[in-house]
């Protein structure tokens, strides 16, 4: 029997390579100027297609933000899951991979760009019900899966998973929000926030220790 291969979608393919590219050019724009003075004809121009490219993809400028901010976010939770595999794979505690995931989304803060879009940019942009939905997506839900998975090995076990996940991603937000724009001050403001941040997890945390509440 002849097996002939698949034959390929140009449609598909061409649309990928549109987004790809309308996604790099938006988010070099928006990270550079901020959502109102980054022009819809200059990202378009960078990305090399036409503005009907985008308004066919996106619907308008603000639907393109929305897509570049949850690609920002997916990305942090891609970093802040492999950190926690790495540090897991080393032979430690799930609470050890977890404060490494937390530390790892507190170090991207010390990009001051990503602060802007992340905190200024897309709560003021979308609103909160698009922000939230995105939020709930990404990093929002990711750390409510984790602290389900931590509660499994005995740890805030007294605590909603939901309600802690906001709790704890609000208390990450504040840190990298806290952070200096100096960057000459930027190591001192990264350990003063990671400090006071598991000062909180380490608080909340509870376990039992061989069936005994601690």
């Amino acid at each position: 029997m002849t097996h002939f291969p698949a034959k390929r979608d140009g449609r598909k393919e061409n649309g990928s390579n549109t987004q790809a590219a309308l996604e790099s050019a938006a988010l070099h724009w928006f990270s550079e100027h901020g959502f109102e003075k980054a022009s819809v004809g200059a990202i378009c121009a960078q990305a090399q297609v036409t503005a009907g490219a985008l308004y066919h993809h996106y619907g308008d400028k603000k639907g393109l933000f929305a897509a570049v901010v949850e690609q920002l976010d997916a990305q942090l939770v891609r970093a802040a899951a492999q950190a926690n595999a790495t540090v897991m794979a080393s032979g430690a505690s799930p609470w050890d991979g977890f404060l490494a995931s937390i530390a790892t989304v507190l170090q991207a803060g010390a990009n001051s760009q990503l602060r802007r879009l992340m905190l200024v940019d897309a709560p003021a942009v979308l609103g909160p019900q698009q922000w939230g939905d995105i939020r709930k997506r990404q990093g929002l839900g990711a750390m409510q899966l984790s602290i389900s998975a931590l509660q499994a090995h005995g740890i805030f076990e007294r605590h909603d998973a939901s309600r802690l996940a906001c709790i704890i991603l609000g208390a990450l937000y504040g840190a990298m929000e806290s952070l200096p724009s100096d960057e000459a001050l930027m190591a001192e403001g990264l350990q003063d926030a990671s400090r006071c941040i598991h000062a909180m997890l380490h608080g909340l945390r509870h376990e039992r220790v061989d069936g005994v509440d601690s």
